[in-house]
């Protein structure tokens, strides 16, 4: 079995949802699971982000979903697209979705089902103008990289990553191993201006005003930098066994 990342580029303008992802770089969604059939493909997928911006992603799904004339990312008409919020937070959304495409090229899960079959093994990743795709193949990668690819629409763009052993897939994937730089700037400037002094110098608007953000956008940047703090401390200084069950974009923040 290898592993098979390919990345579809989104030019802005393409894609409603996509440029949600675009225009606010603390915007990111990961599949929990995604599978497909030639009839049907369907997943659980968590949003995370600032709450105004998921305010806006919950605008725009209703949209896509009501729209008529939804195209795939390979120009088959979208025949069916429903979705289920399962759960909702201020920092997240999980959703259940379910699309078909009518006749024509399709999108990428169709043409992997077609080549792959049964047993197929898929992860996404959407961040910025990237949609990142993980497969977990057994036999050539040729075909599926050639479909997609001759047949994607205007304003999109492949790039194939990698093509061998599947670490990512082996391990727990689903952990940040790192700060993002801006949850590291935020960080940095809550404790610079004392926010985490006793008694506390500055608040979170504070802090906001001063680094120009809006206070929801730094207060989840601060809340995914202590999130990965704590996970750091647990597995350093607890002795913790962390590898399957805690993951920071998991953590239900009260605030």
């Amino acid at each position: 079995m290898r592993e098979f990342v390919f990345t579809v580029k989104y030019e802005a303008g393409v894609d409603v949802v996509m440029d949600l992802f675009i225009e606010h770089p603390d915007l990111s969604a990961r599949s929990m699971e995604i599978n497909a059939t030639t009839e049907a493909v369907w997943g659980i997928e968590k949003i995370v982000g600032p709450a105004g911006v998921l305010e806006e992603f919950d605008e725009t799904l209703e949209r896509v979903a009501n729209d008529p004339n939804q195209t795939g990312m390979c120009g088959a008409s979208v025949t069916d697209f429903e979705y289920t919020i399962l759960s909702s937070n201020a920092e997240s959304r999980k959703i259940h979705w379910l699309r078909r495409e009518g006749d024509g090229p399709r999108s990428i899960p169709f043409v992997a089902v077609k080549h792959i079959g049964d047993g197929l093994i898929m992860r996404t990743e959407r961040r910025g103008n990237q949609y990142r795709w993980r497969l977990l193949i057994d036999g050539p990668a040729t075909a599926i990289h050639e479909a997609v690819r001759e047949n994607l629409r205007e304003g999109l763009s492949l790039t194939v990553e990698r093509l061998g052993t599947p670490p990512c897939l082996l391990e727990d994937g689903r952990v940040q191993q790192t700060l993002t730089p801006d949850q590291k700037a935020a960080l940095e400037a809550a404790i610079e201006r004392g926010y985490y002094e006793e008694p506390r110098q500055h608040t979170v608007t504070e802090i906001a005003n001063d680094v120009d953000v809006s206070r929801s956008t730094f207060q989840y940047r601060l809340n995914r930098a202590e999130a990965w703090l704590a996970r750091q401390f647990a597995a350093d200084s607890l002795d913790a066994d962390l590898d399957v069950s805690l993951d920071p974009e998991d953590i239900e923040f009260i605030q």
